[in-house]
């Protein structure tokens, strides 16, 4: 009778990149539902001339490359910046004094800051004072200006108020403002069909993968996919892979 073990597969863990060849921690990437590699390859084949009904003679499979893909539903900053090849600044609470803006009757307008209070409205250089609940309210961190407003409409296109207010920190992303990143990504799990068995998997080189598609509304948690491909490591000696290699605890 044979005999089998079973290396059934159920896999839960983290991922953890940083910066190819930085001397700096891995970072989690946070909550992650899916994570694959995928070899791709081209094949060269002949066909059996010497018979009628044709066929295949031989056949040569090559390796083209490895793509990767995972799913993000972490979307924070930090993550925002990796995969929308941006920036994110940390800004702390604080205030913004005599803020101008170009305020419509009937709209809404946004601050430079999500504003948290709004201290003061006044016309530009600091006259008349406007009256909140009545001249103006509060608004998804904006101002919105009643039609009712004794607040006057702009003239052409020029600041007819201005704010002083506070607001909360936050982060700020700037997206597709840097070149793409190359990173380490390392993934560390348990097989939980194993009862747990550590695994551990380098990609030693990859390219910044970018997000193809953020979910800004919906019915459902949102999520992000982010797709790379893994790039030959060459400081990688023979006999290992330049690629990625796999760890699992028996």
């Amino acid at each position: 009778m044979i005999s089998e073990p079973d290396y059934s597969y159920v896999g839960s863990g983290h991922i953890l990149v940083r910066e190819y060849g930085s001397a700096a921690p891995f970072l989690s990437v946070g909550n992650c539902s899916a994570l694959s590699f995928s070899p791709q390859s081209t094949s060269i084949q002949l066909t059996d001339f010497t018979s009628p009904g044709g066929g295949q003679r031989n056949r040569v499979d090559r390796v083209t490359g490895v793509d990767y893909s995972f799913t993000v539903h972490d979307l924070h900053g930090e993550n925002l910046a990796r995969f929308l090849r941006g920036t994110s600044t940390a800004v702390v609470a604080g205030t913004a004094t005599a803020e101008q803006l170009v305020a419509y009757k009937g709209g809404w307008t946004p601050f430079g800051k999500y504003a948290a209070t709004i201290t003061s409205v006044k016309g530009v250089g600091g006259t008349p004072t406007y009256v909140a609940g009545t001249d103006y309210e509060l608004d998804n961190g904006g101002i919105f200006i009643p039609s009712t407003s004794t607040i006057a409409n702009p003239v052409s296109g020029a600041a007819n108020c201005q704010v002083d207010y506070t607001f909360a920190a936050h982060t700020l992303t700037e997206a597709l403002v840097s070149s793409a990143k190359q990173y380490t990504l390392i993934f560390v799990g348990l097989n939980e069909a194993r009862s747990g068995s550590p695994v551990r998997v380098t990609a030693h080189k990859i390219s910044g993968g970018v997000l193809a598609n953020m979910g800004l509304l919906g019915e459902d948690y949102a999520s992000g996919e982010v797709s790379g491909a893994l790039l030959s490591d060459t400081s990688k000696g023979a006999g290992l892979s330049k690629y990625f290699s796999v760890l699992m605890v028996a």
